[in-house]
């Protein structure tokens, strides 16, 4: 088996979904804090999706692969924001969800800076959500060294659009499959990169880069400083 790991709201679903259509290969599922999230025999899967911390794991053996998506955690965290206002808990403010979310450091996701750090150092690959989302079969591809893929069938890879469609029938109902059309609706909200910018107030830029400045400019994702944030310039 493997672990498909990630912070929530970082493509993991996205991903399964890939492997089940495409490939034909079920996923399970794995939190050491949920029972209910823990699908019962999940150690028979070749893949095992999770978002704990790599301590939390179990099996804990270092030597089960585990490859790790990563996104912008502007983004996730906005999308996890909106995600508990629509589906969570409803009729809760998203700006609160979103506070909340930037400035979480000990949830069992740990923080995204957190998360993303640990996860980092045990990672055997990491795929970044922009590049799944921009050409998801050569994200996939990539983790053959890890896992025995079959040949991909290609016209079998669905559009975001087609996730939010209820015209289209998943091949397993384990992953999403049993959603409504409204649920659908709301757990596939936009998919979209760069959406923090739209909607993430301007001082909650500041408060996110002031608890994860330095794992976004580790990742590539942000080269500014405090005074490039302030003056919307590189500093």
């Amino acid at each position: 088996m493997i672990w498909l790991a990630s912070y929530p709201r970082s493509g993991n679903t996205f991903f399964r979904i890939v492997l089940d259509e495409v490939y034909g290969i079920e996923s399970s599922s794995f939190s050491a804090i949920d029972p209910q999230a823990t699908t019962k025999d999940y150690q028979n899967y070749q893949v095992v999706k999770t978002h704990v911390l790599p301590e939390y794991l179990a099996p804990a053996d270092p030597d089960i692969p585990a490859v790790y998506l990563v996104r912008d955690g502007r983004d996730a965290l906005v999308s996890m924001a909106w995600h508990r206002t629509n589906m969570v808990a409803p009729g809760t403010s998203f700006k609160d969800n979103l506070l909340r979310a930037i400035q979480a450091k000990n949830s069992h996701f740990g923080g995204w800076s957190r998360h993303v750090e640990h996860w980092q150092r045990r990672a055997s690959i990491v795929i970044r959500f922009e590049d799944l989302i921009q050409d998801p079969l050569q994200c996939v591809e990539s983790i053959r060294p890890l896992l025995q893929l079959p040949p991909p069938r290609k016209d079998k890879l669905p559009t975001f659009a087609d996730l939010k469609s209820s015209d289209f029938e998943f091949r397993s109902s384990q992953i999403i499959g049993w959603a409504t059309p409204e649920i659908r609706q709301k757990f596939f909200r936009k998919g979209k990169v760069g959406a923090w910018t739209e909607e993430m107030p301007r001082w909650m830029q500041w408060l996110f880069y002031y608890h994860h400045g330095r794992a976004l400019r580790q990742l590539g994702y942000e080269n500014r400083g405090w005074l490039g944030l302030a003056f919307g310039k590189a500093a």
